[in-house]
């Protein structure tokens, strides 16, 4: 409208400029044709020829609309059905967000077929099936989704893995993952997922292939990645348990980071500790790491490795006791040494203090133990047995 008012007010201007133009000379126009002829100004022939052409342009512009008018009655009409599938669409995220699933999942596939994106709508119903518990029905959105737009398939395929993975379907989701990495191995969010997966079914040898990865791109938060990888790490030890050849071989894989971190060494002694085995290694590791920082939980797991020489290892525990001579995860581990050593009373002194200073079970079994097998007195060794239950029963609680 705006446009054939401008148009109009272009046609006024030169037309009066055309009359000014030839008010002091009117011109003269003479047209011919057979037997016809026409005379008039020039002035007026101008405005003529001018009008004429106007009507000529609009003329053929009425002509084409007609010629169209039926693609575009099915044009808007293709419009008021996206326009409503918009709105459907933007009804079924919002009870989606808030919600009421199965309202969503009714507002998301009411007008799937007239929407210009089924893609989201068949996703969004997916994750509304989901919540609702109809896995059928979500496994049949997923697939109407990937039917509807076989180019997103990476799209259809991290919702198809994120769901199973909320299922708990950890094998189907890593069959998904892994189809996904092989067309996609570079797709960070897919790297993450496939890490879950790896971890939730426990398979720790693909989970810390995969690790270095997720640590490089920084994928996961730090707190969790570090529980991933201690998991993985000591998993992949317990694995190689049965054999200290591969035991050490596996621990020599671990990056030197994770073989500084005191969780994976008190693992590490502690399964050396189970079965026995020992290792000039892992001792001095044990003892750098206590000479630069104190673990309570580390000197514990030290207390129960069985060193080539108990004496020596009993004097290079005893060097902490200036500084720590009041801490019964120190004094317990000094027991376990001394009865090694076959030092019974001094084993008995220092599982004494470790309870004094703070009783634990273990303290109390050692003790109990002493007693009974060693010293021969078996009402103390009773005692002990049920003071260690006794505090055993409130730990758990």
């Amino acid at each position: 409208m705006v446009k054939f008012i401008v148009s109009l007010l272009i046609l006024v201007i030169l037309a009066l400029g055309a009359v000014l133009l030839v008010r002091e000379d009117p011109g003269f126009m003479l047209l011919r044709y057979r037997d016809y002829t026409v005379e008039t100004t020039l002035a007026f022939g101008l405005v003529v020829l001018i009008v004429l052409v106007i009507a000529l342009y609009y003329g053929l512009r009425l002509l084409r609309g007609i010629w169209r008018l039926p693609r575009t009655m099915r044009r808007q009409s293709q419009n008021r059905r996206f326009a409503r599938a918009r709105r459907q669409l933007n009804q079924g995220l919002i009870d989606l967000s808030e919600g009421r699933f199965e309202k969503a999942e009714h507002h998301l596939m009411h007008l799937v077929d007239s929407s210009e994106s089924p893609l989201v709508h068949y996703l969004g119903a997916a994750r509304a099936a989901q919540l609702q518990g109809k896995h059928d029905a979500r496994d049949k959105y997923l697939k109407d989704a990937h039917e509807a737009n076989p180019d997103a398939e990476l799209a259809v395929g991290v919702t198809q893995a994120e769901l199973q993975l909320a299922h708990q379907q950890t094998e189907q989701a890593l069959a998904t993952l892994t189809h996904l990495h092989s067309i996609a191995p570079r797709h960070d969010y897919v790297t993450m997922l496939l890490a879950r997966a790896y971890f939730d079914l426990k398979d720790w040898q693909a989970l810390v292939e995969i690790l270095p990865e997720v640590r490089r791109k920084k994928l996961l938060k730090e707190s969790r990645l570090k529980k991933m990888e201690q998991a993985g790490y000591r998993g992949i030890l317990d694995l190689a348990s049965g054999d200290q050849a591969n035991f050490e071989q596996a621990w020599s894989k671990i990056p030197k980071a994770m073989q500084s971190d005191t969780v994976m060494m008190r693992y590490y002694l502690d399964l050396m500790a189970q079965q026995g085995w020992y290792s000039s290694k892992a001792e001095q590791l044990v003892l750098k790491a206590l000479d630069n920082q104190w673990d309570d939980g580390l000197i514990e797991c030290y207390g129960r490795f069985e060193a080539k020489d108990a004496n020596v290892q009993l004097a290079r525990v005893e060097k902490w006791l200036d500084e720590f001579g009041h801490n019964e995860n120190l004094l317990l581990a000094l027991g376990r040494i001394a009865m090694r050593a076959r030092l019974w009373g001094k084993a008995q002194g220092y599982l004494e203090a470790s309870i004094g200073a703070s009783a634990t079970p273990a303290a109390c079994l050692a003790l109990a133990e002493l007693f009974e097998h060693q010293l021969q007195q078996p009402l103390k060794a009773a005692s002990y047995y049920q003071q260690g239950l006794k505090l055993s029963l409130e730990t758990k609680d």
